[in-house]
């Protein structure tokens, strides 16, 4: 597989991450308008929509193109995706909403009960949302999506600005607003370019039977994932509060770039995984998977650097009010992960390679090593270092997924520096056009 040949849909997916990028810094300028307890609240809930969305779409959606090469599958998959993918969504929402008392004085914070009562409605407008992306990214049209999460963006910024303009600091219930509008918005954007070419069939007891062994297994290594990349909020709001739960989320703000960039690249990844290994083409199979991942840290790397160099803290004190200060020292803490989240793009290849008992394995066991720093953190309430459960989670997965892929002969350790003989490969071929 040769980069150049795929440069339109790279592109797109660049733009697109852009998008996040771009709507990071208007967070910031959120963040920078809210109290510190406040904004933390919203985190809790957003931390919630954002769990049950990455559970149906490890259990629901994901199927949509791990069998989209499947032509006699396809259509089934997509009726059962769509079923499930309500279904789980609504389910979750509503139990969290009937245990809003309970939850309030399980984490100590009586306004859980407001985060639980919205809790349903933002999901239900997640849901075609969530769902039409994915059917558009089993198809690779990279400037769909960059559309849809334009809309999706665009209005929110909008939204916020306008509020802005109305009174001086954003609340909670604005937050919501903000939100709302967005992704209902980014919804019917992407119900527009998906509604019309989505097959469907009734679903028989083989296409079933895949659909709920696939997804039980990605919903199974998706649930230890989703608490230390989401939850994790929830262990520092039950020791430290909502104000140290805003903070610390303004930091992971700031991670998002990172993130962002890897979420792109997976998502390009992983369709094109798909069609290789759907052909066995275990060369083009090992090319991919090295180019990604050198390119990848490589990339980081020299974010790392910069932002190490003076541009995080000129972030920090720049887009966030004094409030925010320590939101720093946290921001410092998690790049030191950052170089780990190529990595965790190996989740991939458990999936392509069909063996879900090992990542479920991985996930487990990188989530409790999450889990175990969270909690020793809380007891000792050294809240500096609230960001080390991320680390141990990050680095554990991606030491695990790196065995993998080698296990696997798709990845070497001499891999990792791919990318460098390209890099001035492709620099002295730019030479030589301006000569």
């Amino acid at each position: 597989m040769r980069i150049q040949d795929h440069i339109g849909k790279i592109t797109w997916t660049v733009l697109d991450k852009g998008l996040f990028i771009t709507y990071g810094i208007i967070r910031m300028l959120q963040v920078s308008r809210m109290q510190p307890s406040e904004f933390g609240l919203f985190a809790l809930l957003d931390a919630l929509v954002l769990t049950i969305g990455t559970l149906s779409d490890n259990f629901s959606l994901q199927s949509i193109i791990r069998f989209g090469s499947d032509n006699s599958l396809r259509p089934k998959i997509n009726a059962l995706s769509m079923i499930s993918h309500t279904g789980l969504s609504m389910v979750l929402a509503l139990i969290i909403f009937l245990s809003k008392t309970h939850l309030s004085l399980l984490f100590s914070e009586p306004r859980l009960i407001q985060v639980a009562t919205y809790l349903p409605l933002l999901c239900l407008l997640n849901l075609p949302r969530i769902m039409s992306v994915k059917f558009l990214l089993r198809d690779t049209k990279m400037k769909e999506v960059f559309i849809t999460n334009s809309i999706w963006f665009g209005s929110m910024i909008a939204v916020t600005f306008y509020l802005l303009s109305i009174h001086a600091e954003l609340s909670l219930l604005d937050m919501i607003w903000i939100t709302g509008i967005g992704t209902s918005l980014s919804s019917l954007t992407g119900l527009f370019f998906t509604f019309s070419s989505i097959d469907l069939e009734i679903p028989d007891k083989d296409a079933i039977q895949q659909f709920y062994r696939f997804g039980g297994y990605q919903v199974s290594w998706a649930l230890p994932s989703t608490i230390m990349k989401q939850l994790d909020l929830y262990f520092v709001q039950y020791f430290f509060g909502a104000t140290i739960v805003g903070i610390f989320q303004s930091a992971k703000t700031l991670f998002r770039f990172f993130e962002a960039l890897i979420d792109g690249i997976g998502g390009l990844y992983y369709p094109a995984m798909v069609r290789i290994h759907a052909r066995n083409d275990k060369e083009a199979e090992k090319s991919l998977t090295s180019k990604m991942l050198s390119f990848s840290i490589c990339s980081i790397l020299v974010l790392v650097i910069i932002m190490n160099a003076g541009i995080g803290e000129w972030a920090v004190h720049t887009f966030l009010s004094t409030k925010y200060s320590l939101a720093f020292g946290h921001f410092q803490w998690l790049m030191i992960s950052a170089i780990a989240l190529p990595m965790n793009t190996m989740a991939i290849v458990y999936i392509i390679y069909d063996d879900m008992p090992a990542l479920l394995f991985n996930s487990i066991i990188s989530c409790l090593a999450g889990i175990t720093a969270s909690v020793l953190i809380g007891i000792v309430h050294a809240e500096s270092m609230v960001s080390f459960g991320t680390i141990f989670y990050n680095v554990s997965f991606a030491i695990f997924g790196i065995r993998f892929a080698i296990h696997k002969q798709v990845f070497t350790l001499k891999d990792f520096f791919r990318a460098i003989p390209d890099i001035f490969h492709f620099a002295k071929s730019g030479l030589k056009k301006y000569k």
